[in-house]
């Protein structure tokens, strides 16, 4: 049943667009039969068609917007060359070929092409899609001026929303983008404390060789081993923190933290009666040793998830925060009831909180997901593999 609310939800401007040119093809093939206009119900069909297979994934949207302006101009040509001219609409009925759904569905092209396509490309889409809008009704019906000026304010309409649904896209990327820099720049301030410590073991490694050499020569190769692999970490570190500022996702983000043993302490602040939060790891988890950027990153998954709790279930009466090693990964989940309709999803309109945790995640080669997992209940489940942070180091 959640599965299906969620089709739905996201399905809903399809369905939309679907009733939209349903209900406008029903009156075009009244047109199209009763006032003898079988151009219509052609019109209708591929301009109505070609705007519904911009949705098919891989299809070029500018494209099939473009090509569907040039068939509905091709129409307009035609009916010019068979001579629609002469006569009132209202009296005659003379209509070669005008498509309501046509009309619609050249201003659901406007209204997406505006939204996403790049400017230039969809400021000269709309602009055809003008002409192509207000010369249809000029050139299909015997002298309709005034129909000509209601199909350019329903172009403008369009615009209008194009234009403003492009503009909440664009300050949601800007936002989004705020949030992904402002944690690599944290990462970066992290690494920073990552690359002072190794440097700082190099030089207590250097110092104790010069005493071994002087004291047991037999024991010189360990203590160098030990600068060498001190100066490996601090070199894989080094390029981590460079990677970050570079912006890099991949390898760019291994950051430092403390250890699993402060998500107890976290659990504490948040539920202090500890009524509500169950927490369950392996054994030693807490104080286990892991990798340069895993213990910290896995910290704050569970703080940002929490802190959605909050935000988002207050009335939520179970949590349960589970953490465990398991195939050479770190996994971690956050389940809580209460859940609201909407709830958190990554980079949504409710918050970039988990924008900013999927980035840290997506930099160790991990995977972040959020959502419902059963009625009434969210989940937010991480895994961080052990394995890419320590071939970094090598």
């Amino acid at each position: 049943m959640i599965r299906r609310l969620r089709w739905l939800r996201q399905q809903l401007g399809l369905i939309a667009e679907l009733l939209g040119l349903g209900f406008w093809f029903a009156i075009d093939l009244a047109i199209g039969t009763v006032g003898g206009s079988p151009l219509t119900i052609a019109a209708a069909s591929t301009v109505a068609g070609l705007s519904l297979l911009r949705r098919v994934p891989r299809v070029d949207r500018d494209l099939v917007a473009g090509l569907a302006i040039a068939v509905s101009l091709g129409f307009t040509v035609q009916a010019e060359i068979a001579g629609a001219a002469g006569g009132d609409y209202l009296a005659t009925m003379e209509i070669r070929g005008f498509s309501f759904t046509e009309q619609l569905a050249l201003a659901i092209l406007v209204v997406s092409v505006l939204r996403g396509s790049k400017l230039r490309t969809a400021m000269l889409i709309t602009a055809a899609a003008a002409v192509a809008i207000v010369w249809a009704p000029l050139g299909r019906i015997s002298g309709q001026l005034s129909f000509a000026v209601v199909c350019a304010v329903g172009w403008g309409g369009a615009v209008a929303i194009g234009l403003a649904l492009r503009e909440v896209e664009t300050r949601r990327r800007v936002a989004l983008e705020d949030v992904r820099t402002s944690e690599r720049m944290e990462l970066a301030r992290e690494l920073h404390d990552v690359v002072a410590h190794h440097v700082t073991g190099i030089v207590v490694a250097a110092q104790a060789a010069a005493v071994v050499a002087r004291t047991s020569p037999d024991d010189v190769d360990r203590a160098l081993s030990a600068i060498e692999t001190a100066g490996i970490d601090a070199l894989a570190a080094m390029r981590s923190m460079v990677g970050v500022l570079r912006g890099q996702d991949g390898d760019g983000a291994r950051t430092p933290g403390a250890e699993l043993a402060e998500v107890r302490t976290l659990i504490e602040r948040f539920d202090p009666d500890s009524r509500m939060v169950r927490l369950t790891t392996d054994d030693g988890l807490e104080h286990a040793v892991l990798p340069a950027g895993v213990a910290a990153t896995g910290y704050r998954v569970v703080q940002e998830a929490l802190t959605n709790v909050r935000r988002h279930a207050p009335e939520a009466t179970a949590v349960e925060v589970d953490i465990r090693l398991r195939d050479h990964a770190l996994h971690l989940a956050v389940r809580s009831d209460g859940v609201r309709a909407a709830g958190a999803p990554l980079g949504g309109s409710g918050g970039f909180g988990l924008a900013g945790m999927a980035e840290r995640v997506a930099a160790l080669n991990g995977d972040l997901s959020a959502g419902p997992t059963a009625p009434g209940v969210w989940t937010v489940a991480a895994r961080l593999p052990l394995d890419s942070a320590q071939k970094t180091a090598q």
